[in-house]
């Protein structure tokens, strides 16, 4: 009896963004953290069946992860905004295969949702960019929107293991954008301190000087590409980064709160459940 009441006074003095949190303290579900709209959790089931064939990343959570994946995942397909481009039409399977990637990039942290970057426009293959004045592959603009290529997008996930994933590139970017430009306690503290930028000065002039390195040579065109080439390598050949770049990889591990290493903890920083 008790229940029903505290939930309504909850609801009356603060709204219903308190109610999810209430709720979720019953259910244990996130659909009821994130007020998933009752559509998209209808959608679940055939969501979750397409990331357990998809993606080794999903497949390796436990229930109560791949709950809380979901539940994100069809958070921000309600808030997101997709278009495609050179006769592309857009699919409900495009759509959460998009938004993977940008919760897998955030799922170690409490905000998940960028408020800068919910559009996203897919071209067939590479694309020409009359500012680049060059074919690309994927694209992040400062003005708030994400472009792949569906073909090189695609191939990021075939492999698992092969250093190249465009949709971790290019959410990456889009993170460091939103940390530059947006207030979210907690997230800039690793990465605007310099750590990563001061590592993509100092592996920049071990590339001048030829010297070998793991990771290839588009990393060291800028420091933002630094960066998005280091999530690729953090979450496709962890191991390898971690015993050739210790430093890059636990600050990515601490920005990110998760370790990619640690499948058998749904990716938390111990390796311990």
């Amino acid at each position: 009896m008790w229940i029903p009441i505290l939930c309504s006074i909850t609801i009356i003095l603060y709204g219903g963004r308190w109610y999810g949190w209430v709720k979720f303290g019953i259910t244990g579900n996130y659909n009821d953290r994130y007020n998933v709209r009752r559509k998209h959790r209808d959608d679940q089931s055939a969501i979750e069946t397409l990331l357990h064939e998809k993606y080794r990343y999903y497949r390796n959570l436990s229930p109560k992860a791949k709950n809380k994946f979901l539940a994100r995942l069809c958070k921000v397909l309600e808030q997101s905004e997709f278009a495609g481009h050179h006769g592309l039409e857009i699919t409900d399977e495009m759509k959460v295969c998009v938004l993977f990637s940008k919760i897998q990039l955030t799922f170690g942290l409490r905000r998940f949702h960028f408020k800068r970057f919910k559009k996203f426009i897919l071209y067939p293959e590479s694309f020409y960019s009359r500012y680049f004045e060059s074919y690309l592959k994927g694209l992040t603009s400062g003005a708030g929107f994400v472009s792949f290529s569906w073909h090189d997008f695609q191939e990021g996930y075939l492999v698992h293991n092969d250093k190249f994933n465009l949709g971790l590139h290019e959410m990456a970017h889009a993170l460091r954008l939103e940390l530059q430009h947006t207030e979210y306690p907690g997230w800039k503290t690793i990465y605007l301190n310099g750590k990563m930028d001061q590592k993509a000065l100092e592996e920049m002039k071990l590339a001048e000087r030829d010297v070998p390195n793991i990771l290839r040579e588009y990393a060291f065109t800028s420091k933002e590409e630094f960066f998005s080439v280091c999530v690729e390598y953090f979450f496709e050949v962890p191991e390898l980064l971690k015993a050739h770049k210790p430093e890059i990889f636990d600050t990515l591990s601490g920005m990110l709160n998760q370790n990619p290493m640690h499948i058998h903890s749904d990716y938390s920083l111990s390796a311990e459940m």
